[in-house]
């Protein structure tokens, strides 16, 4: 007799190519709103939309209140969703037109808003693109630590879809700022291009929903596996589910780690822009060209970075690219106008480091789940994932809101020559507060526990547990259970019964 489905594991599938190219289409679409949030949105609320650096930033920091429950409940969520389409497809297949809607809203800020009225706007529009984009991304990233076990081809998953992050960053960061410049105006510009943008995500999603299928066997391995979660009530099964992800130390560890990294970049990112207008003293059609060169490094590295995570352990791997990028950044502070040979330079560097970010965290967080699925005797993909986003996010808003209030504190004015004050604060908020958040990575990094050998462990006792499971499982399905008491569905999705009052959804991929 076939296992239940929660009985069953992911052996070590060697993924093919068409496979991993067709996951790292959806990167493509995903970072490239990503990368042209991250770069241009704080610059066009201020010099284009003409809205308050304090108001953008508060605005925007709605958003990320709404995600300290949206990502980990979203997570939860598809930990327990059944659907004939898979436990996460299911929300690619539903999220990518609604994606593309509200990506484009989020660059349409109509002109001559008060303060109010633009705070509100901007909430409303930056909240509703947060939530569809958790929906989103969270089942995108979780799909990838239920496709393969094997500790060396999740790396190689992770480099294809690095490789689509790439290309959806230099879109996102390059493109974005040449159709502006094409448009009558930089506010049609930025209109246009959204929109072009949104398209092309939900395009992307699209398509991974088409050419990738879950695994049918992921689940609980775990020889003391408690009784199935769905037996716990909704919130308290959250809150079970949360608690035993927070006892995941390499987990922990890691998701710190990856914070202060992402803090410490998107501080480059939302500050670059200014950097190059205001101290380089270049013109806006410098920065797609810096960006150029940034990705195009770090691209050739990724494939470098692949062949050293192969030899070394991960952690390692990432704390060598974090040292690199500390390097370039400390030496950004010291750029003077006109320097642009030199910050040339100093991207390359950075770049370089950058490639080990682009690559090593997401092929570790699969590793902790492992471990967390033996600590705990349960498969929680979709919570770590969630909290993994929630982390993540949450930086990239601190980020945002930390230029924003360092523009506000030393008097930043758009469209002119700026103060003293306010190019201190720009080049600080470019260079050395991000090579300090990179710095403290690195303690917790170095004492991140998994290694190549200790994860083959896991996975031969994972491996060990499956047989016993198994027979366990034929005597538990004779018992009938209800399946709507532990399976969850999206609400848009009705259910469709069989004989005997069994709903398909529960026995879906």
């Amino acid at each position: 007799m076939t296992a239940p489905m929660n009985m069953q594991h992911t052996p070590h599938i060697r993924l093919s190519l068409g496979t991993k190219l067709g996951y790292a289409v959806g990167n493509v679409g995903l970072q490239m709103l990503i990368a042209a949030m991250s770069f241009l949105l704080m610059i066009f609320y201020t010099d284009v939309a003409l809205v308050p650096p304090a108001v953008a930033g508060a605005a925007l920091l709605v958003g990320k209140v709404w995600d300290t429950i949206n990502d980990p409940l979203f997570g939860w969520l598809t930990d327990r969703t059944r659907s004939r389409h898979g436990r996460h497809r299911v929300y690619l297949i539903y999220g990518a037109l609604p994606l593309a809607v509200v990506a484009a809203a989020v660059w349409m800020v109509p002109p001559g808003l008060s303060p109010w009225a633009a705070f509100v706007w901007i909430a409303v529009t930056y909240t509703l693109f947060d939530t569809v984009m958790t929906l989103v991304q969270l089942p995108y990233q979780a799909m990838a630590a239920n496709m393969t076990q094997d500790y060396d081809e999740r790396t190689s998953l992770t480099a294809f879809a690095s490789m689509g992050a790439l290309l959806g960053f230099f879109a996102g960061s390059v493109f974005m700022p040449l159709l502006v410049r094409a448009a009558p105006d930089a506010r049609t510009g930025y209109a246009l291009a959204g929109a072009c943008f949104g398209l092309a995500a939900g395009v992307a999603v699209a398509v991974v929903a088409w050419r990738v299928r879950e695994p049918a066997t992921t689940g609980d391995l775990s020889p003391a596996a408690p009784n199935p979660p769905a037996a716990t009530p909704g919130w308290a099964s959250v809150r079970s589910t949360l608690l035993a992800t927070l006892r995941n130390r390499p987990f922990v560890m890691l998701v710190s780690a990856a914070g202060l990294v992402r803090l410490g970049l998107t501080l480059v990112q939302a500050s670059l822009a200014y950097f190059v207008i205001y101290q380089l003293q270049g013109d806006k059609g410098d920065l797609p060209r810096f960006m150029g060169i940034l990705l195009a490094v770090v691209g050739v590295s990724l494939f470098v970075w692949k062949r050293v995570v192969d030899r070394w352990e991960k952690n390692r791997a990432y704390i060598l690219g974090l040292v690199f990028c500390c390097a370039g950044l400390v030496a950004l502070y010291w750029v003077g106008p006109g320097q642009q040979a030199l910050v040339t330079g100093i991207l390359v560097v950075v770049g370089i480091g950058m490639g080990a970010h682009w690559i090593v965290p997401f092929a570790m967080v699969p590793d902790t789940i492992d471990h967390g699925h033996m600590q705990a005797g349960e498969r929680q993909t979709g919570m770590y994932y969630g909290l993994y986003g929630l982390v993540d996010k949450l930086a990239r808003t601190l980020a945002t809101v930390l230029v924003a209030g360092m523009l506000e504190l030393t008097g930043y004015v758009p469209n002119v020559a700026q103060s003293a004050q306010a190019l201190q604060g720009i080049t600080a908020m470019t260079g050395l507060l991000p090579a300090l958040c990179l710095v403290l990575a690195i303690p917790l990094l170095m004492a991140y526990p998994i290694t190549r050998a200790r994860h083959a462990d896991l996975v031969r006792s994972v491996g060990a547990a499956a047989p016993a499971e198994t027979a366990s499982a034929a005597a538990v399905a004779a018992t009938p259970v209800r399946q709507s008491e532990h399976t969850t569905r999206p609400a848009w999705e009705p259910s469709r019964n069989l004989s005997g009052g069994v709903h398909d959804f529960a026995h879906s991929r």
